[in-house]
């Protein structure tokens, strides 16, 4: 229980102690004044400004006993105002004074798991203030109170609100809390086994003193409690704590810190300094900010913000390898990675320009052939992260911005150059502790070394084979260098582990032996607390993948048997998706899961977009998957009837409700559903932040947050956590152009793409004591203990991973410690040497038992699946099994939708599309349903230049247009389609007239004829195919040409429509007819060639393709890099019951 937690339930218990007292609580101004009364303190209410407020909007006054709060607002304003004093007075201490100068009652408990919130942490004083306004509204509102009101009294948010005159936010926010999340139960108290004080390393390595020391502390040696120690020790000796800098890795990890400092020291929690390098780095830019060119609160943004600040800049840029005119978010992506690993080595943008210039000119001294040419592009492709980074660097300027990279790389240049900015800082923070050494980078430590100088109060704790963040910048390097760095400094290790067994200690301690990482590290010589328990870690071995999750069921069920609680099991996995399978699988086995998943792909988590979205889709294509609820399904030949109706009545979003009455064929069941759904969502305006209407929609309107506190099982809870997780990323608005909800779900759609969505598979600290199976990343694991630790996929392409190098690898010379390897070379040996420390972290984790699993064989049960080399490596001190016990799972049956068709006419492109996805044929093609997403002005672009190339195909597709006419339907079509009110219209405009201009090029002394429908014929119907263009060449034979506005894809003529224009081609007008395809924005124009056996392939899995379509097979194809720019992302999955008509 942190202590947010420990305030709320402590203003809880005084609430319910003022109602025993028969206090009325609902008359809230009234009741908090009581309550200070009673504890001899004065309240006064003073007008706004009064210098008594000495500028805050309340204050505790000790020495006087009295609160002051401005009398301004509502009774609620007031009453909460008193409330947050009360929380000082009671959690602090008579004796603590307070000034309040911000409120804010409807705070969440926890920040949103992304951007910004996501790496930058509040300061002490911050987080005092935090604590107490939710003291405040808990005290005024109880959960427990709210959940009475709402579930028993039957009471609305709205009510609720109206009862105690409070704003309906707050309301919301609690009932959300008190809803959505699982209450939490006081911790158990520390385990008798773990000893209450310090082993003899851990004492002499928290009393070191007079030089920089490194403290190696391997896994559960207690180097928390030694870090926690080192502090109350220098406390203790009458340090100043204000002189006091303890640096941590995450938010997490400085939260239990100051949790552990306050129980001896509160008042000391106040004034030192703690928290991670990126808070820390930030508070040196708001002291330093004019020094920096900045304005004293710079906007902290996150990489999906830094996408959105540069998309429209990359149309001008000269880039070779990354000019992706049409969708750049991933190539921004990639291309800002590169350069926060640069910032990561405090490499600016003119330096990185330097070393890539560099690593140009020794491309060019190279023999010719391969190794140069691969050598050159990745020089070509570090000089567009130049030309990137230069144009970024200016726009964080002119934005008053800085990125994650820049809250320690410009605190170093500027500690580094600026003397007087150093004495001031080293003369502050006089002692400095460093936890997780082994996870900084290059960045981190030049500020460590600039702030504490020769190091003598310097005072680190790391181990270097748990370093598994390198994709963060982090190197095992530092922990190695520390001696160099700080000359004279002195190192040693913690010599008991109070986590595990010996079997398990001995089985890590066998492994680090020849670990990379142990080069340059103390020997890992352990002894185990709990000594031996007589269990072996074990090797299970199965057959296929799928039958892996069943032998795994089994273990789990096995150890269940015999006395392990689910909660104290975890399944540690390299990937998130391997993650969903095993967890799906257990689910459907009846076994407690505790895991997300991906939240925005959950179903609950779509149900609810797909309504949200309805507030600003004219279309209403959320329709197709809000028929599926519960209480609101409508058929699927009803929704496409309204659909088709929507298409030609053409009203405002959310006008479909009223022209529900008018759509032909709807019976009336789907009226009354329909009728309801748009009840659900009356009187939402267009313009409406997201926010207050997903609170309103799950806590009143469909009554989801009452369903999930009443739900008696795991996943019930688990959606309610889901929604709680999706409506505290939605409380942050976002400030950019278009309405508020489209602004939403594209950010949605970006943090996906971009896998910026992964922290918020965590949980939140609420669902701890929830005893299911905790299914995690290795890396989310770091920290963790449980009882079992399960390892599956132990196989040679699990772990290790395959090494797949970053699109742009550092240019050399970039990387510290790497001193005589290119940046490819730097990154495939840290690549091998982060594996190794993966299996370390996971093994490292089990306190009781380890059980690893491998299969033996791929999916098609034949294939030979060869184990992990880390078995072999530890094959003496593990025992294996190889049939173990396993469950039997039923495979999943496939979804067979109803066709109203006899015969089948499609085209090659849907076809294609088909291939690719045929969820995505099946809602764009089969539905016909447009879908609905913001598009992006390079995508605008695109729609202008299609609009142009369909009237060439009308107009001109036997002859090419004069100029004039040429450039008259480009401003038409520019006009109709383009991104005319873009800033940057007129640079679009050029790139857009460049890729039409080409395509005219590519006329230029052919023979053009008129396209005409082509066809395929399949058993099972018709495939149509229309050439874009048509030309008779000089040597009597046909062309067919393909005109796409993008580049050629790595693997584009091995889609479907190709052979297919081939095979359509060559009935039509004999063997020898050429396939062109014309890529514009790459100015490509090629033959394709498709061999014989690749033909024969490729109409066969057409003629299979066609037969799933007939018999109404149409499952998702997840890939990470397309769903999210679907325009069917958030309604894909659930179709309502009904016969689908395919659109000819």
């Amino acid at each position: 229980m942190d202590a947010i937690e420990a305030a709320r339930q402590k203003a809880a218990e005084l609430h319910q102690a003022a109602c025993a007292r028969g206090s009325d609580t609902s008359a809230l101004l009234s009741f908090v004044t009581d309550e200070a009364e009673r504890r001899g303190i004065d309240v006064y209410p003073l007008a706004q400004g009064d210098p008594q407020l000495k500028g805050g909007r309340a204050l505790y006054d000790s020495q006087a006993g009295m609160i002051l709060y401005e009398d301004v607002g509502s009774d609620f304003d007031k009453a909460f105002l008193i409330a947050h004093e009360i929380g000082h007075l009671e959690l602090e201490g008579p004796a603590q004074n307070d000034l309040a100068e911000e409120i804010d009652p409807d705070r969440s408990a926890e920040a949103p798991a992304v951007g910004a919130d996501r790496v930058v942490d509040y300061g002490s004083h911050e987080r005092r203030e935090i604590v107490m306004d939710l003291f405040a509204r808990e005290l005024l509102l109880p959960r427990s109170v709210a959940r009475c009101w709402h579930i028993d009294e039957q009471l609305s948010s709205e009510e609720i609100a109206g009862r105690l005159k409070a704003p309906l936010s707050v309301i919301q926010q609690q009932l959300l809390d008190a809803l959505l999340l699982p209450p939490i139960s006081p911790p158990l108290t520390e385990s008798a086994a773990t000893p209450v004080g310090l082993d003899a390393s851990q004492r002499n390595a928290a009393l070191h003193r007079g030089s920089a020391f490194q403290l190696q502390a391997g896994p559960g040696t207690g180097k928390t409690r030694t870090l926690v120690h080192r502090i109350e020790s220098l406390l203790e000796e009458g340090v100043d704590p204000g002189a006091i800098l303890v640096l941590t890795f995450s938010n997490k990890a400085a939260g239990e810190l100051r949790e552990r400092i306050a129980a001896r020291f509160p008042e000391a929690v106040a004034t030192l300094w703690l928290g991670t390098f990126h808070s820390f780095g930030l508070d040196i830019v708001h002291r330093f900010h004019d020094r920096l060119g900045l304005s004293e609160n710079p906007k902290v943004i996150s990489r999906y913000e830094a996408i959105e600040l540069l998309e429209d800049e990359i149309a001008r840029l000269p880039l070779t390898h990354f000019r992706n005119l049409y969708d750049p978010t991933l190539d921004l992506g990639d291309m800002l990675s590169a350069i926060s690993r640069a910032k990561d080595e405090v490499v600016n943008a003119t330096e990185y320009r330097a070393l890539t210039a560099a690593m140009l000119d020794t491309s060019r001294e190279l023999p010719p052939g391969d190794v140069a040419d691969k050598q050159r592009e990745r020089a070509e492709k570090c000089l567009d992260v130049a030309e990137l980074y230069q144009v970024y660097e200016t726009l964080l300027q002119r934005t008053d911005s800085v990125d994650f990279g820049d809250l320690v790389s410009l605190p170093v240049r500027l500690v580094e150059s600026e003397p007087e900015v150093q004495q001031l800082l080293a003369s502050r923070h006089k002692h400095i502790l460093v936890d997780e050494y082994q996870d900084v980078n290059r960045a981190s430590v030049r500020l460590i070394k600039a702030i504490a100088g020769e190091g003598k109060q310097l005072w680190v704790v790391g181990d270097s084979r748990q370093s598994i963040y390198r994709f963060r910048g982090a190197s095992s390097i530092n922990m190695k260098r520390f001696t160099e760095d700080f000359p004279g400094a002195q190192v040693a290790g913690l010599d008991i582990n109070y986590r595990s067994s010996s079997e398990i200690v001995d089985l890590y301690r066998h492994f680090s032996t020849n670990m990379r990482a142990s080069q340059g590290a103390l020997p890992l010589q352990l002894q185990a607390h709990h000594g031996s328990l007589g269990k072996r870690p074990e090797l299970r071995v199965a057959t296929t993948p799928d039958d892996e999750i069943a032998v795994l069921a089994a273990a789990i069920m096995e150890k269940k048997s015999q006395g392990v609680e689910y909660k104290d099991q975890a399944i540690l996995c390299t990937s998130n998706n391997r993650l969903s399978e095993i967890a799906a699988s257990l689910e459907a086995l009846g076994l407690p899961v505790l895991y997300l998943g991906s939240l925005f792909e959950r179903e609950e988590i779509k149900d609810l977009l797909s309504l949200l979205s309805l507030v600003t889709d004219r279309r209403a294509t959320g329709l197709v998957r809000a028929a599926t609820l519960p209480g609101y399904t409508v058929h699927l030949e009803h929704i496409t009837a309204l659909q088709q109706h929507l298409r030609e009545a053409d009203p405002d979003p959310l006008g479909w409700g009223a022209l529900i009455d008018d759509v032909p064929g709807l019976d009336e069941q789907a009226s009354k559903s329909l009728k309801r759904l748009s009840a659900a969502l009356s009187d939402v305006p267009t313009n409406a932040n997201p926010w207050p209407v997903l609170a309103s929609l799950v806590i009143d309107r469909l009554g989801w947050a009452k369903q999930s506190a009443m739900a008696n099982d795991l996943q019930g809870q688990l959606k309610g956590i889901a929604l709680w997780q999706l409506l505290n990323f939605a409380r942050k608005p976002i400030n950019s152009s278009g309405l508020p909800v489209d602004r939403l779900l594209s950010r949605i759609r970006r943090i996906v793409l971009l896998s910026e969505d992964r922290e918020m598979r965590q949980l939140p600290q609420a669902t701890q004591s929830i005893n299911g199976v905790r299914l995690m990343t290795i890396h989310a694991s770091k920290g963790l203990e449980f009882k079992v630790v399960h390892l599956p996929g132990m196989i040679s392409t699990g772990l290790p991973g395959s090494n797949r190098p970053p699109r742009c690898v550092p240019p050399d010379g970039l990387l510290e410690g790497a001193e005589g390897l290119t940046g490819l070379e730097a990154i495939k040996a840290g690549h091998e040497e982060e594996e190794e420390c993966k299996f370390f972290v996971a093994t490292s984790r089990a306190q009781n038992e380890l059980l690893l699993y491998a299969s033996s064989v791929q999916s098609d049960g034949k294939t030979k699946r060869s184990r992990s080399k880390y078995i072999d490596r530890i094959a003496s001190v593990i025992q294996q099994q190889n049939n173990p016990a396993r469950l039997s799972i039923n495979p999943v049956e496939p979804e067979i939708l109803s066709l109203d068709e006899e015969a089948l006419l499609i085209s090659e492109k849907q076809l294609s599309l088909y291939d690719r996805c045929p969820r995505r044929f099946l809602y764009t093609h089969a539905l016909a349903l447009a879908g609905k997403r913001t598009e992006s002005a390079f995508m605008q672009m695109h729609s202008a230049v299609y609009d142009v190339l369909d009237w060439l195909g009308q107009k001109h597709s036997e002859s090419t247009p004069s100029a004039s006419e040429l450039e008259a339907q480009f401003t038409q079509s520019w006009l109709n389609r383009g991104p005319v009110d873009h800033g940057y219209s007129e640079d679009y405009r050029r790139i857009g007239e460049r890729l039409v201009q080409y395509l005219i090029e590519t006329r230029q002394g052919r023979q053009l004829i008129k396209p005409e429908v082509l066809q395929v014929s399949f058993p099972e119907g018709e495939i149509s195919v229309l050439p874009d263009e048509m030309t008779l060449d000089t040597d009597g034979k046909y062309s067919i040409r393909r005109i796409k506005s993008g580049k050629k894809g790595n693997d584009e003529f091995d889609r479907l429509e190709y052979t297919l224009l081939l095979e359509a081609a060559e009935r039509k007008f004999g063997h020898g007819t050429r396939v062109e395809a014309v890529h514009l924005a790459g100015e490509t124009q090629e033959q394709v060639a498709v061999t014989d056996r690749k033909k024969s392939a490729r109409l066969s899995k057409t003629q299979s393709a066609m037969g799933a379509i007939a018999q109404g097979q149409f499952p998702a194809k997840p890939e990470n890099r397309t769903c999210p720019r679907c325009p069917s992302f958030f309604i894909c999955g659930k179709v309502p019951a009904g016969k689908i008509c395919i659109k000819k």
